[in-house]
C-alpha cells in the first residue's frame, strides 16, 4: 500500500530506466520538490501520481462501501475504485473498477470531484453513479461490502482522507456534470 498510504518515497527507485547508472536525489531548483536525477545521463525521473477512479454509489438511498481483502484494510471502509491503467479511460477504469470489486453494472452520472493531497502520490478521481444491474456481491479482491444510510455512515472508520471527502461532497450535493458522461465501454468487459 505504499502508493496510497504514504508519503511519496524516492527510495523505492534506484536505478536509471534509460542508462542503469544509480539514481541521487537533488533539487534542481530552489522552488522545487527534490528530484531522482541519474548520476550517469543526468537524466531527471519524475514520478508521475498514480491515478484512481472510485464511485459513489446510492443504492435505495444508502452508499456502497466496501472493505478490501488485504491485512491492513479489512477494518476500514472505503469507495469502490481502484487505479486506473496506462492508456485506459479514467471513466472505463471506474465502470471497470465497481464491476471487479462488487459486481454491479453502473451509468456514470456526475463528477463528484478531484482529490489530491500534498505529499501523497495518487490523486483520486470520484465520479456518482446510477445502479443499472445486479445485486452488490463481493469480488477477488473484496472481504466485505454494505449499504450505510447517510446518517449511518462509519465516519470514524473510513479509509482515506479522499473517502471521507468525497461522500462529505456528494452528501452536500456538490457534484457537477461538466458535459454529458457518455462512456462507450470496450468489448469484452463483462461476462
Amino acid at each position: 500500500m505504499t502508493a496510497t498510504t504514504g508519503p511519496i518515497r524516492h527510495d523505492r527507485y534506484r536505478y536509471c530506466p534509460a542508462c542503469g547508472k544509480t539514481l541521487e536525489t537533488r533539487r534542481l531548483r530552489p522552488q522545487e520538490p527534490e528530484r531522482l536525477v541519474c548520476s550517469g545521463c543526468t537524466g531527471v525521473v519524475y514520478l508521475d501520481p498514480r491515478v484512481v477512479a472510485c464511485v459513489v454509489l446510492e443504492i435505495r438511498g444508502k452508499i456502497l462501501l466496501m472493505r478490501r481483502r488485504r491485512p491492513d484494510d479489512t477494518e476500514i471502509w472505503l469507495l469502490p475504485g481502484g487505479y486506473v491503467d496506462e492508456g485506459e479511460q479514467v471513466e472505463h477504469a471506474a465502470v471497470r473498477e465497481i464491476w471487479e470489486e462488487v459486481r454491479l453494472r453502473i451509468n456514470l452520472d456526475g463528477l463528484v470531484g478531484v482529490f489530491s493531497y500534498c505529499g501523497w502520490p495518487p490523486v483520486i478521481i470520484v465520479y456518482s453513479a446510477r445502479l443499472d444491474s445486479g445485486d452488490p456481491q463481493a469480488g477477488e479482491e473484496t472481504e466485505d461490502l454494505d449499504l450505510f444510510e447517510p446518517a449511518h455512515i462509519p465516519w470514524d472508520k473510513l479509509a482515506f482522507p479522499s473517502t471521507r471527502d468525497a461522500l462529505k461532497s456528494y452528501l452536500q450535493g456538490r457534484t457537477c456534470q461538466p458535459r454529458p458522461l457518455t462512456v462507450c465501454m470496450p468489448a469484452g468487459l463483462f461476462p
